[in-house]
């Protein structure tokens, strides 16, 4: 994953919710794509938070996709990615893309949380350390009451 589309993460309901922000990039190709990976990104966020980011993740599925606006570049966004039944090998995720005008995408994705990706791995690749303390991850953490 491409984390840098990503600006800033607000929040990680643990179980439940992340909401992240980002900005339309201004790309030599389809922005349509970029929106689903920010989408699985802040879907990743939650995922993560399950195995406290010891985990890699796999994006596994689209089940659904809907872009229903492309704003231009630079457009500030507000993704959102929830669950219902996640748990420590990931699950289907709903997730959203809105801007001050509305609705810009939708998506459910399957997003899978697994050991190493290489052999003798011994930290996530991931979620790496840089990955960690540029977005300040844990401390954006929210436990269920």
């Amino acid at each position: 994953m491409r984390w840098l589309l990503l600006e800033k993460v607000h929040s990680i309901h643990k179980g439940k919710k992340a909401v992240a922000s980002a900005k339309v990039p201004k790309a030599p190709y389809s922005s349509e794509v970029l929106f689903i990976e920010m989408m699985a990104q802040t879907g990743g966020l939650l995922v993560g938070a399950e195995s406290d980011y010891q985990k890699d993740l796999i994006f596994a599925k689209i089940e659904n996709a809907t872009i229903t606006n492309v704003p231009k570049p630079g457009t500030p966004l507000q993704i959102e990615a929830w669950s219902e039944s996640l748990g420590t090998e990931g699950g289907w995720l709903e997730a959203t893309i809105t801007c001050a005008e509305g609705s810009v995408a939708r998506a459910k994705l399957l997003l899978m949380a697994v050991g190493g990706l290489s052999a003798g791995q011994t930290k996530s690749i991931t979620f790496h350390e840089a990955f960690m303390n540029h977005f300040n991850v844990r401390e954006k953490i929210i436990l269920p009451s």
